[in-house]
């Protein structure tokens, strides 16, 4: 009960101005880059005063880099959910490498940065806090598998699952830099090699 109350508990109001900041430099970054947008449109964007962001973010850069954090977590924690998700069997790394392409779509900055129109800035997604979550969820239901005999006895659940998260940004970049000439089935091939990968001997 104590975590529904908490949940329902209205922002301050200075956190709630820093977060219609960040969605409003996310939905302008997204759209039309950083050298593209500047930080008075990004106020104009949230309704607030042209200085507003200062208070919160030290310069541009640092609210884009918030930015990026924000949207690319977001996108992340929708696949982080199926994961988790025991009924869906082994297919939790076809659930959530197709969620993660799906999220991407809905996610303006996070797009844009894997679609590499933001080259100064794209080493730092391997370092998101997110995707080091991610790489623990994935770990942790790699090794309750082993466990169970669902794959094999002989990897390091660790190393596998950075391997798959690694893999599926890897795809994620290729699926949006090449847009609609993406090749329909890499999804599926990628997905047959994790399931051949994982599968302990017969």
């Amino acid at each position: 009960m104590a975590d529904d109350e908490s949940a329902s508990v209205p922002l301050g109001k200075g956190e709630q101005t820093r977060l219609d900041i960040l969605h409003a430099a996310i939905a302008r970054f997204g759209r039309d880059g950083f050298r593209g947008t500047s930080v008075a449109d990004i106020a104009r964007y949230a309704g607030v005063s042209g200085t507003a962001a200062y208070a919160y973010f030290d310069n541009k850069k640092a609210l884009f880099l918030a930015a990026l954090d924000e949207d690319a977590a977001s996108a992340v924690s929708e696949g982080m959910a199926i994961v988790f998700d025991e009924s869906v069997g082994h297919r939790w790394r076809q659930g959530l490498l197709v969620s993660l392409v799906d999220a991407v779509s809905r996610h303006p900055l996070a797009r844009r940065v894997l679609a590499n129109h933001e080259p100064d800035v794209l080493d730092r997604v391997v370092d998101l806090s997110a995707l080091a979550e991610l790489r623990k969820a994935v770990a942790a239901r790699l090794t309750a598998e082993q466990f169970d005999g669902q794959i094999r006895a002989d990897i390091d659940p660790a190393v596998v699952g950075a391997g798959i998260v690694s893999i599926i940004l890897s795809l994620l970049m290729t699926l949006t830099q090449l847009g609609e000439h993406a090749p329909t089935d890499q999804a599926a091939d990628v997905v047959a090699v994790f399931e051949a990968a994982l599968d302990p001997p017969r």
